[in-house]
């Protein structure tokens, strides 16, 4: 009898060869069923990365920390970033010099991987995608102070210290999405109308000084 090898079209299982036992037919009904259903690790960083796009996140999920340095090289720890709609992960990510005697605004744009880090004088996405990782402060010679980018979901500590309008700037380098206020004490805090967000700070209004409160944005 010939032996017939079949390799299915979906994830490229392999039935069992034909003409061997007497179960060819209960094989390949669970070799197409797990070809037709089965999900690999690549199918799910791709729903990811497709949700993400259609929400129109970016930002920093995790690491990615900045730090001082002797150069005008920050040094940039590992992490995990969105960035037009694509995760990054590199395990020794690469800024490249800051701008001397400047503060700069350190952004990723995954579309130009991999030369996909860049500084800005303003904290202005060259594209509404990218991703926020930092500010950056040199001399003429080396970085000498640095400043976090607020992290996707990130929590933003913030005090009253009169009643009234306060602003609150968020370090998303971006508009959020949404945010939500949590008070943890006396008092209250809201969102000033009609504007309430915009790509640089938080409006909000206080009911009395000394109201502290998070403010989680994404």
């Amino acid at each position: 009898m010939a032996i017939v090898r079949t390799v299915l079209p979906r994830k490229g299982f392999v039935q069992p060869q034909h003409g061997l036992t007497q179960y060819e037919s209960d094989m390949d009904g669970n070799m197409s069923l797990l070809d037709a259903n089965v999900a690999f690790m690549s199918d799910l960083a791709s729903v990811v990365d497709t949700l993400v796009g259609d929400l129109g996140l970016s930002g920093v999920v995790s690491g990615f920390q900045l730090g001082t340095s002797n150069s005008l090289y920050p040094s940039l720890s590992a992490g995990v970033l969105y960035a037009n709609g694509s995760r990054f992960a590199p395990s020794t990510p690469a800024p490249g010099a800051a701008p001397a005697s400047a503060t700069s605004y350190l952004f990723y744009q995954q579309e130009n991987f991999p030369s996909s880090f860049y500084y800005v004088n303003t904290l202005a996405a060259l594209d509404p995608g990218d991703a926020f990782i930092g500010v950056v402060v040199t001399n003429a010679t080396q970085v000498t102070s640095v400043t976090q980018a607020t992290a996707l979901f990130g929590q933003i500590l913030v005090t009253s210290t009169q009643p009234g309008n306060l602003t609150v700037p968020h370090l998303l380098g971006r508009t959020p999405i949404a945010a939500h206020i949590r008070i943890n004490s006396s008092g209250d805090i809201w969102w000033q109308s009609p504007t309430d967000a915009d790509s640089s700070n938080l409006y909000l209004v206080a009911s009395d000084a000394g109201v502290t409160a998070k403010v989680q944005v994404w």
